[in-house]
């Protein structure tokens, strides 16, 4: 099996419980990676700024971020899809008429909270976006807005997440990451949407691809790609769509698979 491309969820997949890996054994399979020409992706809801913090020690990283809204490299932006304004105004008024919950609007130069909004949630978004913030309004924000970001309460998740799907409509797709939390994303964008650009960009088929994932934000992409991996710590549905399994992430699954599959 020829694998040119690895790309690789974030939380609950590549990092561990405490949002670390192990550097030391990464920097070696980094390096098998450059020495053989395979291109290492981090593929993510979280926000490009984020990644590029995590992987500033590898240069070479590309980055499909914002569950696929967004692609780039250390150095540049290639590629962002956006909600039209009117899909746009149109989730900010939904979101405005639920309680119990608070939200982010992901855009290209960054995101974006209420200066309304709780202290712990401004902590909480302050990490996963590091370039944020406060407005008065989310109404006539001047940037590109490539997603939303919802917390709500853990136990509710998927309540919400349905009450959200039937009031926005078709324009959105919703899905979990995890913890309480949604993101709307765009329907026609998602981690397959940038790993696709990367194929056509980078000439690498998706079966040269392997993808690492957890969660429902991950599905189009283990499904695209030829080496499809899900954690021991996935979602029942993501267990039943990849065709391999790893360890945990707190055992460094992602990592291991790839020793292994690397033979190093």
């Amino acid at each position: 099996m020829t694998i040119k491309l690895v790309a690789t969820d974030m939380d609950a997949t590549f990092l561990d419980d405490n949002k670390h890996f192990d550097t030391k054994r990464f920097d070696k399979i980094y390096q098998y990676m450059i020495d053989h020409n395979i291109y290492f992706v981090s593929a993510s809801g979280n926000q490009y700024y984020q990644l590029k913090n995590f992987f500033k020690d590898y240069p070479e990283t590309l980055f499909v971020a914002e569950n696929g809204a967004l692609v780039g490299n250390h150095q540049e932006i290639f590629k962002t899809w956006h909600f039209p304004d009117a899909v746009t105004k149109k989730v900010i008024q939904v979101l405005e008429n639920i309680d119990h919950i608070q939200y982010i609007a992901c855009g290209r130069r960054s995101a974006y909270i209420l200066k309304s909004a709780t202290e712990q949630f401004y902590n909480i978004s302050k990490f996963y976006f590091p370039r944020i913030t406060s407005v008065d309004s989310f109404e006539n924000i001047d940037d590109e807005i490539l997603k939303f970001s919802v917390n709500c309460p853990l136990t509710e998740t998927e309540a919400y997440m349905e009450h959200l799907a039937n009031d926005i409509g078709k324009d959105v797709s919703v899905v979990s990451s995890g913890h309480g939390d949604i993101d709307i994303i765009q329907a026609e964008a998602n981690k397959a949407t940038g790993l696709e650009y990367l194929s056509q960009k980078l000439n690498i088929k998706p079966e040269e691809m392997c993808a690492f994932g957890d969660g429902g934000n991950d599905l189009e992409m283990l499904r695209y790609v030829g080496h499809g991996v899900a954690m021991e710590n996935a979602s029942e549905i993501v267990l039943e769509t990849a065709p391999y399994q790893t360890t945990n992430n707190n055992q460094q699954g992602v990592l291991a698979h790839l020793e292994s599959v690397f033979e190093l």
